[in-house]
């Protein structure tokens, strides 16, 4: 179940990012973060599909995380990366090389090498208020000296900096999901007279907001990739630090373990740069656009010329 659950998140979050990518498309230039770029995105149904896509999507991955670990859910969001080459490929008709297909195989691979050796564990430390602080300080701390690097510099870098901010933030996101649901099993009083409602909307929304930066400053590609790799590890880590969450130990599985990530890694890498994501961005030519590109628009456009 916590499987099923954690890939139909990765599902909607694929389906959600082709669509705040689209909700952003000819939005305004602006150097990160901004309030101006948030009522631009609000008006859009294109993105504000995305978001009701992305909230069913974080709702699925609420109740994985109840369910389960951080270390489980999160490195399965990975498979996002699989999904959204073959929603580009199937819907867009984008070209499928065979380094796409050996990129997304050897993504899957390395993912699922990885769980089946990792045998990740549920935690069963209950943290303090005082470990959620410090693990919150240092989240927050890195997440605004990525934002602070990414407001110099090529597009390309910009984008990825702001991608592995949001990125971090959510992985902070995921673990007070996990400590929220765990108190809303007991009534939605403990809930409301929680810190982690509270907490979990301001660090939901800066991530979310720095996240679509991301998506307008600079090459998809660049963004996904560092939005979709850097999260799996914080959260693992974090994980650790919180809960207890716990990987196999030894010599021969830690060297297995880390054989599998480099080839995961090296598969979603394969697959971030690959033209078929990274043309999503394309600005200088239409052809590359995915507005007025899906089968949706095709078959309209079939109907009115009939």
């Amino acid at each position: 179940m916590v499987i099923t659950l954690a890939l139909a998140a990765a599902f909607a979050n694929a389906i959600a990012s082709i669509c705040q990518r689209l909700g952003v498309e000819d939005a305004p230039p602006a150097r990160g973060p901004s309030m101006g770029l948030v009522r631009y995105m609000i008006r859009r149904p294109i993105w504000l599909f995305g978001f009701v896509v992305m909230g069913l999507g974080y709702a699925s991955q609420a109740i994985a995380l109840h369910l389960g670990s951080l270390n489980v859910v999160q490195p399965l969001l990975i498979s996002e990366l699989v999904i959204l080459v073959l929603v580009l490929w199937l819907w867009y008709s984008s070209p499928l090389r065979p380094r796409d297909f050996v990129s997304a195989v050897a993504a899957a691979i390395g993912l699922g090498g990885f769980l089946l050796l990792a045998a990740p564990t549920d935690g069963t430390k209950v943290p303090s208020n005082a470990l959620w602080l410090v693990v919150g300080a240092l989240i927050v701390v890195a997440v605004a000296l990525l934002s602070l690097l990414a407001r110099g510099g090529p597009p390309w870098r910009q984008a990825m900096l702001l991608g592995a901010a949001a990125s971090v933030g959510f992985a902070l996101l995921s673990a007070i999901t996990k400590s929220m649901t765990n108190l809303l099993v007991t009534g939605w009083g403990a809930l409301f007279g929680s810190w982690q409602l509270y907490a979990l909307c301001v660090i939901g929304l800066g991530s979310f907001v720095i996240m679509q930066s991301a998506f307008q400053v600079g090459p998809f590609a660049a963004s996904q990739s560092t939005l979709i790799l850097v999260n799996p590890f914080v959260s693992i880590l974090v994980g650790h630090l919180l809960y207890g969450e716990s990987l196999r130990g030894g010599p021969r599985y830690v060297t297995l373990e880390v054989l599998a990530l480099a080839l995961m890694v090296a598969g979603a890498l394969g697959l971030s740069t690959s033209s078929l994501i990274a043309t999503v961005h394309e600005e200088h030519s239409g052809a590359h656009l995915l507005k007025g590109r899906g089968r949706y628009h095709r078959w309209r456009q079939r109907s009115t010329t009939k």
